[in-house]
């Protein structure tokens, strides 16, 4: 595994074909250098069509993340392809640690899945994250998000539209949309503070959606030992058992996106607990004090701004409100 490993390769002739490598012979699975038909330098895991994953790809800036139907061989292959040539000293080292990732994996659908989550955690070392835990008030946005998925979306749809309507771990203007409702999580430390941060203009801006509802729930530092606290990992745990007895098939996509937000498996939270307080949701409709896209001169953008909770009591709903918009949308998705 040089520093180049890609430098004797020729790009192939046509743009059906990778030209490959072979990583090592003494590994199990099948990860290859590559270059495609452009020249960019590739790695790829072929696998046969039965390991292959059922999640959502990451999208890494300048890395194209691929997935190719099966050949006649029922053979797929998983690929990363580097756009950018300036990173390649970067993209050598990702490409190592997921090739290195996948050395305890017990099989071939396990290493593909192994190899896909570590991209997902790439995915989130290079938006800006860190590869050290998550702080408090990450934690605290985290739990806000899982709350709104175990409570709302994964009673009322199937789990695999509930975790794909989840897009806050991948810098979408909201935290969930299902269609064309949209939901913006928020978690702030318990009642005494009165207001929560919006960090966008983005989000709680209703256009393009029919419904938005703002959630707020107040969480509060806590003891291990109080048998109603628990951590982000425990939530995590929680609602992946809930997916897996819905749909195991849903569970790989749930894992790469708490990866993307984050939350590696690998990490220990028990010693930062929270106990749970109250939970406010807000329809955000017109009058709803907020600052949306169209609101400021062009030029601006990442816009944050407070609002005082205590002042939006016209706009605060039950939730069975959300519930019977999200049962709508269900009654409108069988028709």
């Amino acid at each position: 595994m040089s520093n180049n490993p890609w430098h004797d390769i020729e790009p192939p002739s046509s743009a059906q074909t990778a030209y490959a490598r072979r990583i090592d012979a003494d590994l199990p699975w099948d990860f290859f250098w590559a270059r495609a038909v452009d020249g960019c330098v590739m790695l790829t895991l072929q696998h046969a069509d039965s390991s292959s994953p059922v999640s959502r790809l990451p999208r890494i800036r300048d890395i194209d993340v691929l997935l190719s139907a099966a050949d006649e061989h029922g053979t797929r292959t998983l690929g990363l392809k580097l756009r950018e040539s300036s990173l390649q000293d970067l993209f050598h080292t990702l490409c190592i640690d997921i090739v290195s990732s996948t050395t305890d994996a017990v099989s071939e659908a396990d290493a593909v899945n192994t190899a896909l989550r570590r991209t997902w955690r790439w995915h989130h070392l290079l938006r800006g994250g860190r590869s050290d835990l998550l702080s408090a008030e990450e934690q605290m946005g985290l739990i806000g998000e899982l709350l709104v998925l175990e409570r709302h979306l994964l009673p009322l749809l199937p789990a695999s539209v509930a975790v794909e309507a989840w897009r806050g771990p991948l810098d979408s203007p909201k935290d969930f949309e299902v269609g064309l409702l949209a939901i913006e999580a928020k978690a702030r430390r318990g009642s005494s503070q009165p207001s929560v941060t919006i960090t966008s203009e983005h989000q709680l801006d209703s256009a393009g959606v029919h419904s938005l509802y703002l959630h707020v729930v107040d969480l509060s530092p806590a003891p291990e030992a109080m048998s109603e606290s628990f951590s982000v990992s425990d939530l995590a745990f929680r609602v992946r058992e809930r997916i897996a007895a819905d749909d195991p098939g849903v569970v790989g996509t749930f894992e790469g996106l708490l990866t993307a937000a984050g939350l590696a498996p690998e990490h220990d939270y028990s010693d930062s607990c929270f106990v749970e307080g109250r939970s406010r949701l807000f329809s955000v409709d017109s009058g709803f004090p907020r600052i949306a896209a169209a609101d400021i001169l062009p030029g601006v953008e990442r816009v944050t701004y407070s609002i005082m909770l205590d002042l939006c009591g016209a706009f605060e709903v039950n939730d069975g409100d959300l519930h019977d918009a999200i049962a709508r949308l269900g009654e409108s998705d069988a028709d």
